[in-house]
This record gives C-alpha cells, structure tokens and sequence, in this order.
C-alpha cells in the first residue's frame, strides 16, 4: 500500500537553490533531477548528471543544490511494503534509469491525480506509485543482451515476435516459420532467443499453451479435444500427456475437479 503525502511534477525553483533536511523529510522521498544537482552523501559531494535519480529513506538526511538551474519532479510518499527487498531499488544513492521518459510520465499522472482528487483518487495514487518502481525495478534489473543494445532494432524484433507467437499460441510455430520471419538461420536464432529471454521458443510456446488450456478447461460447455485443439494440439495423447507433467492431474481430472 503506497500513500502519497505530496508531490510536483517539473518543479522550478530559484538558481542554485538548495534543499537541506538533516533529519529527512519523515517519510520516503523519490526524486528525478531535470537539471545537475550537487549532493551531499556519506560525508561526500556528488554532482550528478541530468535525469539522474534518488530515493531518500526515512530518517536519512538529505542536502543536495543546483548546479546552477533547479528543476526537478518528486513524490513524498509512506508505505507498510517491505519496500527496499520487493523493489530492489538503489536508496540513499543516485542511480539513472533507462527509461527516464516513463518515468517522467508517470510522476506526471501522479501529481494530475493528487491534485483533482477524483473519485477513487487515492486507489489511483496507489497504483500509479507502485507502477513507477515496478518500471525502475525492471529497468534497474533487467538481463544482461551481450553486446547488444537494449534498445537494438534485433532485439525489438525478437520481442515482436515472441509477443506476436505467445498470444497466438494455438497456430503452429515452427522453427522453420521462427526462421523467416527473423530471417535468420536456425543455430543463430536459438543463439539470440536464448540471449534476450533466457529460455527457448518451445519451452515458452508449451507454458502459453497449458495455460490456456487450463484456463478452457473451466469451461463445461468445451470438450476436452475442443480444448486441445484450441491450444494447437492435434495429437491428444500429446495433449494430455503434457497436461499431466504440468498440472499432475489428467485433463479430465481437472476438468471435473472445477466442476465439483
């Protein structure tokens, strides 16, 4: 539960201007620097970066100044999370995203919906700051791609159409199919698939489609081969002998198990 105390969006304040709370502010402060700050920590000073960003804790002092302009967007907010071993992210430390833009967004809506108050406001507080370090999370920790850039055109492709296979997991993927639509030879795209998702396309394709299937299974106007060929399987035994090693219960069994 995530409760926003007070919050700006591209705030300015004066040249040079300086904030200092020895004591810290009594709750969580999150900041992204629009403009170079010198910060004062662990009885040093940082001057960091523009769209560098900081989450001060409880208690912790905090005495940073501009560089020269002041501009940045903030949010004070408190929380009954375990919040530092969810989130995992840097505290009391700068730290640059990379996706600074969202990031930037995001404490847009929030301070939008902290000052309308509409219907639902807090609800909406809630999840918007608990979305905020869901995207630092994940682009603090996301996997290493080698040598490739996150942002390649290569491994946008691979996203496309690892997205495109998952949500269409009932039409046949081959590797083959795999293959031309990466234009590429067989070892070199097992090579990058493995790369960007660490698993393979088979291993992916079968968990998109026991899910699925599990999920049809709940429905009694269906019958079994009904779902099996719903999720791409022409072979029943294949069926629901993967069934098995997934859910260690048979399709039928679990089919009557939800209906009881």
């Amino acid at each position: 539960m995530f409760t926003v105390n007070y919050c700006e969006f591209n705030r300015s304040n004066s040249d040079c201007d300086r904030i200092y709370r020895p004591g810290g502010s009594g709750d969580y402060l999150f900041l992204l620097l629009k403009t170079p700050m010198k910060f004062h920590l662990t009885e040093r000073s940082i001057i960091s970066r523009e769209n560098a960003c900081i989450l001060y804790t409880p208690g912790i002092s905090q005495d940073y100044q501009a560089v020269r302009k002041f501009r940045n967007s903030y949010i004070h907010f408190s929380t009954d999370l375990a919040f530092e071993d969810t989130y995992q992210i840097p505290v009391n430390k700068l730290f640059y995203p990379a996706n600074v833009q969202e990031t930037d967004n995001i404490l847009r809506e929030i301070q939008q919906e902290y000052l309308s108050r509409n219907l639902h406001w807090e609800k909406r507080l809630c999840n918007l700051t608990e979305e905020l370090f869901l995207l630092l999370s994940r682009s603090l920790h996301q996997p290493s791609y080698g040598h490739l850039p996150t942002d390649s055109d290569l491994l946008k492709s691979f996203q496309n159409i690892r997205l495109t296979m998952l949500k269409n997991c009932e039409e046949n993927w081959s590797i083959q199919r795999l293959c031309r639509e990466t234009n590429m030879e067989k070892s070199q795209f097992y090579h990058y698939y493995k790369l960007f998702f660490q698993s393979t396309p088979k291993s992916e394709l079968l968990q998109a489609r026991m899910e699925k299937a599990r999920y049809l299974l709940t429905n009694e106007a269906l019958q079994i081969q009904q779902v099996a060929q719903a999720c791409g399987f022409t072979n029943m035994q294949h069926f629901s002998r993967y069934f098995k090693e997934w859910f260690h219960c048979s399709p039928r069994e679990y089919s009557h198990r939800k209906i009881v």
